[in-house]
């Protein structure tokens, strides 16, 4: 059963910046391993892949799934990422997401990363810190964000991994950052990204973009990052993979 997404009117307020509830509940099996594509696993929260029941419907108004708030399955940022790189490295891509663990928190998804060990990823994409409780305070994730990379990196076949930090409606400080514990956050995982090798890009800018966010009916659902957040996602994490990737990327 897929818990419903409690409305973010404290995120909206500029307090904390996402309910603690997650929408990932209803697992998706990973298609057979298979020589001859590129395997990407989706490690994320709502922003990667919201599912759908009848109380998502009447309540949330989210009546299909996909990342949140993106207005069809082939919009959100996940599809048009593997569209992308398919196109740059000539191969089909195969699309698999860890939907284990609960919450969308990087204690819940690391800790039931052995549920997705098998898929086999050439690639990891991350992209968590919106359910993260202030009062764990950023030692705590800190350490949880870099157990999370290392233990990716370790994967069966050593997959590269690129991450994306927190969506967060909030104020920014007089430089640009997210005011308050979204600042935190980001910077916690970022440090702890650059301490492992791992190529990390905050989303900040994109997220104080007005036009970028609000779909539907649900002040919960706007709250995310729309079709041209989600196509500005795609482009900031294809960025990242253009770093990585020994293939030479053509566009």
């Amino acid at each position: 059963m897929i818990r419903p997404l409690l409305l973010l009117v404290a995120a909206l307020s500029g307090g904390a910046f996402a309910s603690d509830q997650s929408q990932l509940d209803s697992h998706v099996k990973c298609p057979p391993f298979f020589g001859g594509a590129y395997r990407v696993l989706f490690i994320g929260d709502s922003i990667t892949r919201h599912g759908v029941n009848q109380r998502t419907k009447d309540h949330l108004g989210w009546d299909h799934v996909s990342g949140m708030a993106a207005s069809a399955p082939g919009k959100d940022y996940p599809s048009l990422l593997a569209e992308k790189i398919s196109r740059s490295v000539n191969k089909p891509v195969v699309s698999c997401y860890h939907t284990y663990g609960g919450a969308g928190t990087v204690a819940g998804r690391l800790f039931s990363l052995g549920q997705v060990s098998a898929t086999r990823p050439d690639l990891v994409v991350i992209q968590l810190g919106e359910h993260e409780k202030e009062e764990d305070g950023p030692k705590k994730l800190s350490r949880l964000y870099l157990e999370l990379l290392r233990a990716v990196k370790a994967m069966p076949g050593h997959p590269a991994v690129i991450a994306v930090g927190p969506w967060a409606v909030i104020d920014r400080t007089p430089t640009g950052e997210y005011a308050g514990w979204a600042g935190t956050v980001d910077l916690s995982m970022m440090r702890m990204a650059r301490l492992e090798g791992v190529p990390y890009a905050t989303v900040r800018d994109l997220a104080a973009i007005p036009e970028a966010r609000g779909w539907g009916t649900s002040l919960g659902v706007k709250w995310h990052p729309n079709d041209l957040g989600h196509a500005l996602y795609a482009e900031r994490i294809y960025t990242l993979f253009e770093a990585i990737s020994p293939i030479k990327p053509t566009k």
